[in-house]
């Protein structure tokens, strides 16, 4: 494989994103080096959950998303979507985030929920990427390339805002993260379901919108906070 395609579909994208939500947590930011470890969390949550898709044929489950779009019923795609494709992969990316990322002495602030969980969304978006390479080229390949990790993020984010702000407030996290995951994964599996039909395609691209609009509001908010904090 030409390391320079490598490179422009997975490396390239992912440094932009992690420098993207980097900046935007410019007040009090994470170290960057905890920022590229939970990108490699991600990266292995990926794998973890390939491995997984491989095991659900084995409990009378389809293990591949395009099988069950061939088969073309609409309703069992939908929940396919949402309660396979959706929820298996936001509880991958969610484990690396419970186990290491909020042992992290660096996660003080609400807004640190959205930024690791964007982080280890695009490690996961940037091992699917690896494996789409052989079967895309030109810009379909570079439309991929960008718009995974952002998508991954905008579903991880959910349950990252929710579990950092119960975090930071001291409350029980088991709450936040089912609801949060929950919440996810019916986005995650709702958008896959959009993408798949030309008429309802642009459905799935305002999703996306809208959600990306409540994550630049939530890090501006918090950063305004966090900027009054620092002055008081």
């Amino acid at each position: 494989m030409n390391p320079w395609i490598v490179l422009a579909a997975v490396i390239g994208p992912a440094v932009f994103w992690i420098g993207y939500f980097y900046f935007k947590d410019r007040r009090r930011p994470e170290p960057i080096a905890h920022l590229f470890e939970a990108f490699g969390l991600g990266f292995l949550a990926a794998f973890f959950c390939f491995l997984a898709y491989g095991l659900l044929p084995r409990i009378g489950i389809p293990g591949s998303f395009h099988a069950v779009v061939a088969a073309g019923d609409p309703l069992t795609l939908l929940l396919y979507s949402v309660g396979v494709v959706g929820l298996l992969e936001e509880t991958f990316k969610f484990i690396p985030f419970a186990l290491v990322i909020l042992r992290l002495r660096a996660f003080d602030e609400k807004i640190d929920g959205v930024i690791y969980a964007a982080a280890i969304a695009v490690g996961f978006a940037s091992f699917e990427n690896i494996g789409y390479l052989p079967f895309m080229k030109g810009w379909e390949l570079v439309g991929r390339a960008i718009a995974s990790p952002l998508t991954h993020t905008i579903f991880a984010s959910i349950w990252g805002y929710l579990v950092g702000v119960a975090k930071i407030k001291g409350k029980p996290l088991a709450g936040p993260a089912a609801a949060g995951i929950a919440l996810s994964a019916v986005v995650h599996g709702l958008f896959n379901f959009l993408t798949i039909s030309p008429s309802l395609r642009g459905f799935s691209a305002l999703l996306i919108l809208v959600i990306w609009i409540w994550v630049i509001r939530i890090l501006e908010k918090e950063g305004r906070q966090a900027s009054r904090d620092a002055a008081a």
